[in-house]
């Protein structure tokens, strides 16, 4: 018997609340308590990133509440209708239910083989057999933890084998699911997705050489901190017209992440036109690279997706990112300084790889050229340069609204680092379509 950690594909559209002031309380709160609704159906939602439309959607790409499709409901209802409430939704091109999972078993916890984080949840979590028996779908209640002594609910959504097989028989998509338990004492799950794990460096250089180009330069950490990390650059090819950094070694830490998600193991990368090895004006790139991830692995901080880095002391940096992390209202001005006296980009956004380098956003991790059910992989963020006027235009209006305006060029042009602000260049011809 095992039990599973349900996660979504990063891939998988997101949807978010349509009505705000009335929805957004719903999805945030009352979907997490393990309640009945009833009242609440036909909600209005909107697509908030357009992606895969699995059978698994996300809501703004958390795993909870689970977002699925008609035909889910039609392949899990008979198993786990009595521990969940269907809420309809109505989205203006298609019909979904999110997920209510009423099925909050309280104290089922083993604490004496269970190991805590920092967080309050659990870096090893063991099971309660009698207690979690039969139970196809269900969330977690507990007091012993981290943070005290007081009642949690978890947000993690755990399933059984039977809901697992269900999903696989009937095809369904978009779910993915994370061994958390077994009741098999040779099972070594403790051992999945350690706090240490290192890839071997082969396996990393396979993966970007892949997809980006020939490997030209390694850079060494310089000393055995696990702030220091080092490089890797390759060469511009004729569908990656550009030199390509990565960094080596912030992947040999687990990053918090959000629950349902993946994305704790992270590398960085960064593209320029000319290389930043050999050319002063570009060697604030690796600075920068550093930057982001010696603050993330210093403060144990996520790094996820469409996050925005400015360049600030590192008072206003803490402020901005636990705002930014919370849904709080950034503070402007932003007071931040440019990278280097030859650039005025004064900040980066995660975003996602060139169209031509998709395959390389994830890295399996390897055992014995094996990939090993239930390791999380390495994520290659990529960091996007922007402008003081970008930054503020991002945190004013959001992301969707930003990268509306960048985007009249093409993606590639945003990777040119000689590209204009957006906001304040005032150019003729192919350009002038920046202004704002």
């Amino acid at each position: 018997m095992k039990i599973w950690k349900l996660s979504t594909s990063l891939e998988s559209e997101q949807i978010a609340a349509a009505n705000k002031e009335d929805d957004e309380t719903l999805f945030r709160n009352l979907l997490q308590q393990g309640e009945y609704l009833h009242s609440k159906t036909n909600l209005p939602v909107e697509t908030y990133e357009k992606g895969e439309l699995n059978n698994l959607l996300t809501y703004k790409g958390f795993a909870t509440p689970p977002i699925i499709d008609g035909y889910a409901v039609q392949s899990l209802e008979k198993l786990i209708s009595e521990f969940v409430e269907f809420v309809a939704l109505t989205h203006p091109e298609y019909k979904c239910y999110a997920v209510n999972i009423v099925n909050v078993i309280n104290e089922c916890v083993n604490y004496s083989e269970s190991i805590p984080d920092d967080f309050g949840g659990f870096d090893k979590l063991s099971f309660i057999e009698d207690k979690v028996k039969e139970q196809p779908i269900f969330r977690i209640k507990y007091t012993e933890h981290s943070l005290g002594d007081f009642p949690i609910i978890s947000p993690e959504i755990y399933v059984s084998d039977a809901f697992r097989e269900a999903v696989l028989e009937n095809g369904l998509t978009g779910f993915t699911f994370y061994e958390v338990w077994s009741s098999q004492e040779e099972s070594s799950v403790a051992e999945l997705n350690p706090f240490v794990r290192e890839s071997l460096d082969e396996d990393v250089e396979a993966h970007l050489q892949a997809y980006y180009g020939p490997i030209i330069r390694r850079v060494e950490a310089e000393s055995a901190e696990v702030t220091e990390v080092g490089f890797y650059e390759m060469a511009p090819t004729e569908s990656v017209p550009f030199y390509t950094v990565a960094t080596h070694g912030y992947s040999t830490l687990r990053l918090p992440a959000p629950p349902g998600l993946d994305s704790a193991y992270v590398e960085l990368v960064m593209h320029a036109d000319q290389d930043p090895f050999k050319d002063e004006k570009y060697s604030w790139i690796p600075q920068v690279m550093h930057q982001v991830g010696s603050f993330a692995v210093n403060n144990m901080n996520w790094i996820g997706q469409w996050m925005v880095f400015p360049n600030q002391e590192l008072d206003r940096y803490v402020d901005t990112y636990e705002r930014m992390l919370t849904g709080e209202k950034v503070k402007l001005p932003l007071h931040v300084q440019p990278y280097s006296p030859e650039s005025s980009f004064c900040g980066v956004m995660v975003v996602p790889p060139l169209p031509q380098c998709q395959e390389a956003f994830m890295m399996p991790y390897l055992e014995n050229e094996k990939e090993i059910d239930g390791e999380w992989p390495v994520y290659f963020h990529t960091l996007l340069p922007l402008y003081e006027e970008e930054m503020e235009y991002y945190f004013q209006h959001g992301q969707e609204a930003l990268l509306e305006k960048m985007m009249e060029n093409g993606i590639e042009h945003l990777f040119n680092l000689h590209r204009p602000n957006t906001f304040k260049e005032k150019r003729k011809g192919f350009f002038g379509r920046f202004n704002k």
